[in-house]
């Protein structure tokens, strides 16, 4: 069958109108411009979608240096910690270790132990001082002070911001006296400076020269057949 050029009815393929061509179609603009104006939209939302995957990263980002930082203040903190403890240590079996007994009879063990109190001059006066590495600071009792130094209210200096205390109760501090020790010695005697804090409620009859000093001048107490120390 043939067709002839006036039975084909020609239309618009957009506005399927028969007026006019595709090519000439009014609506076409308004297509157009429909299309950019959605564009953007489409745009907006890939950058939202991006917007919201980039911080999902940042965020995933900061959580790992959080990590990093807290792993690094541990590791820092640890640094600082004792390196070697007991669990550590290779130790021997029990099996191994050599036995070391003690020459005192059996129950008597505490009859061994002594305490080093020895002999010093101050304010050109003699009197005792007990050597004790344990105790945390220099001190000495008001009474036993009164009796040394009569005057020695007018010599304190002020004391804040202490709190000491024996295993049974608070210490009162009155406040620090500075004075100077001469240890005697066949080889030449010997002067150092202390400072020992005063305590109202103690009651003792010597001076003690506690850690503080004993590390300041590296005072070292031995232990062997005849007890002795060394500054």
């Amino acid at each position: 069958m043939k067709y002839k050029s006036s039975d084909i009815i020609s239309k618009c393929h957009i506005c399927q109108s028969t007026t006019h061509l595709a090519n000439a179609c009014p609506r076409k603009g308004k297509i157009n411009e429909i299309d950019i104006e959605k564009q953007p939209d489409v745009e907006k939302d890939d950058d939202v979608e991006n917007s919201d995957y980039k911080s999902s990263i940042f965020s995933e980002s900061s959580k790992d240096v959080e990590h990093i930082n807290s792993t690094f203040e541990i590791m820092e903190s640890h640094s600082h910690l004792q390196q070697l403890s007991i669990g550590q240590l290779d130790l021997p079996k029990i099996q191994d270790a050599q036995l070391r007994k003690t020459k005192s009879s059996r129950g008597k063990g505490y009859t061994a132990g002594n305490s080093c109190i020895i002999e010093v001059v101050i304010e050109d006066k003699p009197t005792k001082l007990l050597l004790d590495p344990g105790a945390f600071c220099s001190c000495v009792g008001k009474s036993f002070l009164k009796i040394c130094v009569p005057n020695f209210e007018d010599k304190l200096s002020p004391i804040d911001g202490i709190k000491l205390n024996t295993e049974s109760s608070p210490m009162k501090a009155l406040g620090i006296f500075e004075t100077n020790f001469i240890f005697p010695h066949i080889n030449g005697n010997l002067r150092v400076t202390v400072e020992s804090v005063v305590m109202e409620n103690f009651s003792s009859t010597h001076f003690i020269l506690g850690n503080d000093y004993s590390i300041m001048y590296g005072i070292d107490l031995h232990n062997n057949k005849d007890r002795y120390f060394t500054i």
